[in-house]
């Protein structure tokens, strides 16, 4: 949960993409340079951090946010434990998005465009490890299906509880029956 999990897939098969343009290089790399130098990068030892403050409004937007959607039940376990983090990941996200505007001041478009990456990363994360889950219970619902119908083929008719006591050993919970 101190990684920000992103899906992405490739879009197509390209053995020699077209590259990016190097005015495009030259405009990133000249936005890039200008945050250092307002950060005074180049001064590291003397000058090791920076504080950002929150406006009032950002304030409010993100204290909005950590009682709503940055703690909602996420569904299960495994899902809820990788996106634990995402409000301070939610508050790096806006510093970065406020230097990058060379800004000390975080604003509420700040805290708005990283929560837009929060929804990113949690689609992502339900994407991938909430399929897992579905598949193994898939797997599980078809393997005890499977018993029933076995277990019916050679007997024509059972109760639950012939099922859970003679089909499942008494090792099936309700649910699964």
């Amino acid at each position: 949960n101190r990684f920000l999990m992103i899906w992405a897939e490739r879009s197509q098969i390209l053995p020699f993409p077209k590259a990016t343009p190097q005015a495009t290089v030259d405009v990133l790399a000249k936005r890039i340079l200008k945050m250092l130098e307002f950060v005074h990068a180049d001064q590291y030892d003397v000058r090791d951090q920076i504080r950002l403050d929150l406006t009032a409004q950002a304030q409010w937007r993100y204290a909005q946010l950590y009682r709503g959607e940055l703690h909602e039940d996420a569904g299960s376990d495994l899902v809820s434990g990788l996106l634990e983090r995402r409000a301070p990941m939610l508050l790096r996200l806006a510093m970065l998005f406020a230097l990058t505007d060379l800004q000390f001041r975080i604003d509420v478009v700040h805290v708005d465009a990283a929560m837009a990456w929060m929804q990113y990363a949690t689609a992502s994360v339900r994407y991938v490890f909430v399929s897992a889950a579905e598949e193994e219970n898939m797997a599980l619902a078809r393997e005890s299906s499977n018993q029933i119908l076995d277990f019916l083929r050679e007997r024509g008719k059972a109760t639950r509880r012939e099922l859970n006591v003679e089909c499942f050993k008494g090792r099936a919970p309700k649910a699964r029956i």
